[in-house]
């Protein structure tokens, strides 16, 4: 193996690890803009998921008083 050689590889190996690192940089910051965008989604979902589990307490006990025997006077 000549120098030429050597430094031409070294050189391509050079140029392909900055191409890796650029595209997954760009990737990690896409990925994380992404992430950041779904914050408020899942905050609100957890809001109608916490509605909603009170409403249907509310219906079920409303549902167990309705099954409740009334006492004729």
């Amino acid at each position: 193996m000549s120098v030429e050689t050597v430094v031409t590889l070294a050189s391509a190996a050079a140029a392909v690890i900055a191409i890796l690192f650029c595209v997954i940089r760009k990737a990690l910051k896409e990925t994380e803009a992404l992430l950041l965008a779904l914050v408020p989604v899942i905050h609100a979902l957890g809001k109608v998921r916490t509605a909603w589990q009170q409403t249907r307490r509310l219906q079920q006990g409303d549902a167990e008083r309705e099954e409740e025997p009334h006492a004729l006077p």
